[in-house]
């Protein structure tokens, strides 16, 4: 086995740079950067990736005396509760950036309450949606004396008379958390809005605690194990020469990754799938022994199979959660714990699909690559924390320069899917309640397209597409209706079509 490398700087060092770059006391560093943290850290800086959202509808059957008071206090509460809010970062583009403890925050900067004049609900929404994309398309300012995050809330003018609702949008730089985190903020906002205790606030401000301490980094608290073989697997790919050995059948992965940053595009499309087919959908994975991740998954690689008659291959990478083996709550804590699985669907995956005849065969096929996936996902879940791929980050070199060099060049991968998972409301009558939860990511380097799922008990599943400006309008709209149809037929118990079009 490989042996990992330690964390070649000293706080010593950093608690000059601090005293130095920030408004920050002298002993304001909390700790450097994890090797996972600079993957987002790096990518801020060079404007590849800016930030992670998770989008609540929030309602209750009452009407707050005054909501800003109301939301003010909960988030400070929310903020008390959850270090990683508490910092900003310092040397983002240098090779020792750290986490610094913010001596204040002053709410009104990072609570943002806007009242939109929609006439209608749909124009409610893609206004919601609109400033989620332009919310992608920023940086974060002046982080080593500013938190990485941001709360904007979003309510309709026209009220309805029997309750209040609001949608809460939570962003937040990807080096401070996950995406589980959003899952948890919103639960933490939840119980702070229904808690009637308070919290000290001055002039919109709060201060912060002297004694707040960070979670270690992802790869202190989980001892990666690299074997040789995949070690050496992964150098090989790295490095060799693609004009001397290239790839029989390169897999699809859209147009290349931009030359520069520049004209970042995020683009942000929303579905929704009703809590009734939600359920049926569910039962369908169970009885076939897959997961709903993995139905996604299925219908994904089926659009692609049609939509891309000249593709041969494609290579998806799924985001999964390592907080069982560090032991962090995956719904009490907010911390950065990250790990993926690659998945390769090979010519003879897509020459199957191809070849169904009748829509018994396109939905064996979909049911068939459901199944691989969830037995492979398992495989590798299993085999933690050996060979992965979060191992290999000590491996990795300049993290700078490691993507950079990937401007202007192929992408490689198809597409990503992300499940944050359920929403589970504990209120009772009379509480304010989540009543649906998306969330959204777009880069510029990584892969053509993300598939993003969330859901609430009960509620609906909102599945968001999000991408960069260079990729197809038409072929995105297709591929989507691809998955809400194949999705409809699973809830309907119906078989599927490849060109359900007509």
């Amino acid at each position: 086995m490989l042996e990992r490398q330690e964390p070649f700087e000293k706080k010593e060092k950093l608690l000059v740079r601090a005293g130095m770059d920030s408004k920050s006391s002298s002993n304001a560093v909390l700790r450097p950067v994890g090797l996972m943290e600079q993957f987002s850290t790096v990518r801020h800086d060079l404007g590849l990736y800016r930030c992670v959202q998770n989008i609540a509808k929030y309602s209750t059957d009452h009407s707050p005396d005054d909501m800003i008071i109301a939301l003010e206090t909960a988030l400070a509460k929310v903020i008390l509760r959850h270090p990683p809010l508490c910092c900003g970062i310092i040397n983002e583009d240098k090779d020792d950036p750290a986490f610094v403890r913010l001596e204040s925050i002053d709410m009104s900067k990072c609570l943002d309450y806007r009242i939109l004049d929609s006439s209608t609900p749909e124009e409610h929404e893609q206004s919601l949606i609109e400033i989620v994309q332009h919310q992608h398309r920023l940086l974060w300012p002046d982080m080593h004396c500013r938190p990485v995050w941001k709360l904007i809330v979003v309510q309709r003018k026209a009220q309805p008379s029997e309750r209040t609702d609001f949608d809460a949008i939570f962003a937040w730089h990807h080096g401070i958390a996950d995406g589980v985190s959003g899952m948890v903020f919103h639960r933490s906002m939840q119980e702070a809005l229904n808690d009637s205790a308070t919290v000290a606030i001055v002039d919109h401000t709060i201060k912060i605690p002297d004694s707040i301490s960070l979670f270690p980094p992802q790869e202190d608290m989980i001892k990666f194990k690299i074997s040789w073989w995949f070690f050496l697997a992964a150098v090989w790919r790295f490095l060799r020469p693609k004009w001397l050995l290239p790839d029989s059948s390169p897999p699809w992965t859209g147009p290349h990754v931009p030359p520069s940053a520049e004209n970042f595009d995020p683009r942000v499309q929303l579905i929704s799938v009703s809590s009734e087919d939600v359920t049926s959908i569910l039962s369908a994975c169970r009885e076939q022994k897959t997961t709903l991740t993995g139905l996604f998954e299925a219908l994904v690689v089926l659009s692609l199979a049609f939509r891309v008659p000249n593709a041969t291959s494609f290579i998806s990478n799924t985001s999964i959660s390592p907080r069982s083996l560090s032991g962090i709550s995956s719904t009490g804590d907010i911390a950065v714990q990250v790990c993926s699985h690659s998945s390769a669907y090979n010519s003879d995956v897509v020459s199957a699909i191809r070849a169904a005849r009748n829509p018994a065969q396109v939905t064996d096929q979909v049911w068939r690559i459901a199944r691989d996936f969830r037995t492979s996902l398992a495989t590798a879940m299993a085999r933690m924390p050996k060979d992965n791929a979060a191992g290999l980050l000590p491996y990795a070199g300049n993290i700078h320069d490691f993507f950079r060099s990937k401007l202007g060049k192929p992408r490689e991968e198809t597409f990503q899917i992300s499940n944050v998972g359920t929403f589970k409301n504990r209120v009772g009558e009379g509480q304010w309640r989540i009543e649906r939860i998306f969330f959204t990511q777009c880069g510029v380097v990584g892969s053509a397209f993300s598939l993003n799922a969330a859901s609430v008990v009960g509620g609906p599943l909102s599945i968001t597409f999000t991408r960069q400006g260079d990729i197809d309008n038409e072929f995105m709209g297709n591929l989507i209706a691809d998955v809400q149809y194949g999705l409809k037929c699973i809830a309907d118990g119906r078989e599927l079509s490849l060109d359900h079009s007509g």
